[in-house]
């Protein structure tokens, strides 16, 4: 077990499906910042490890008193009805995951647990498997048991009131076992969105084609959608993309191994 406590699953070597052409895939986002999906295609990967939950604010905060790591950049979580003025530090929300990260406060942390950051294709192998599934899951439609999505109490407009998963904002990491991955790796739908290491780029992904190169200041993937999402964006293909520097209070991380 890492020096942080963290639980890893392991997703053996061989290929897998990465990428989507359905008719979802295909829906254009104006304006918006989700990218590309297609087209389907193959990818080998060597086995690794992934986190099996997402960083949470007590594991982040041993990195940050090692003097490894600095503070996410507000303390909060939410808004609205679900604002929480006392989220990172606070004993009561240890064992949610921390947000408010940029893409390089969260390779300093991975690095400091002796891990690093997923790439995309890794991301999409944990959460999917082999099997070309829709969502982490399985293709059985999203229920309120699967995931944290924007529901009933979501606090913005676009709330859906069909689901109700008991969370208005995060929710601590590992609450919706029904939504566990092929690998059991959990919350890789809805919850927190996630940086991976790699660049934003076309696909097919190429691990050699400059898009893990982490010297170079750009665009980087997110993935898995967050609390703040209806259930169009839980689909395990949905790419997202901002600046590396970037933070929100919707954004986290997990991080990965090779041996």
């Amino acid at each position: 077990m890492p020096g942080d406590g963290m639980v890893q699953v392991y997703v053996p070597a061989g290929e897998f499906i990465m990428g989507a052409d359905d008719e979802d895939a295909q829906t254009p986002l104006s304006p918006g910042r989700a990218y590309s999906e297609v087209p389907v295609h193959t990818v080998y990967l060597n086995e690794f490890w992934i986190d099996k939950y997402e960083v949470t604010t007590g594991q982040y905060a041993l990195c940050v008193e090692s003097g490894a790591c600095q503070a996410p950049h507000l303390f909060t979580s939410g808004y609205g009805d679900a604002y929480r003025p006392f989220y990172y530090g606070s004993q009561e929300y240890k064992d949610y995951p921390v947000i408010w990260v940029s893409w390089f406060y969260a390779n300093d942390y991975c690095g400091w647990a002796g891990r690093r950051l997923p790439t995309e294709a890794e991301w999409e192998k944990a959460a999917r498997g082999t099997d070309g599934r829709k969502y982490a899951w399985g293709n059985d439609p999203v229920s309120s048991t699967v995931a944290n999505l924007c529901d009933i109490d979501c606090p913005l407009p676009h709330a859906n009131g069909k689901y109700n998963d008991g969370f208005a904002n995060t929710a601590p990491v590992g609450s919706f076992p029904d939504g566990a991955s092929p690998y059991g790796a959990m919350d890789m739908a809805g919850n927190v969105w996630e940086w991976t290491s790699s660049l934003i780029m076309d696909y097919p992904y190429s691990a050699t084609d400059g898009r893990e190169d982490l010297t170079v200041t750009g665009e980087r993937s997110w993935r898995g959608a967050s609390w703040t999402n209806g259930y169009w964006w839980l689909r395990v293909t949905l790419r997202y993309r901002s600046v590396d520097w970037y933070w929100n209070y919707n954004l986290g991380f997990r991080c990965a191994a090779s041996d």
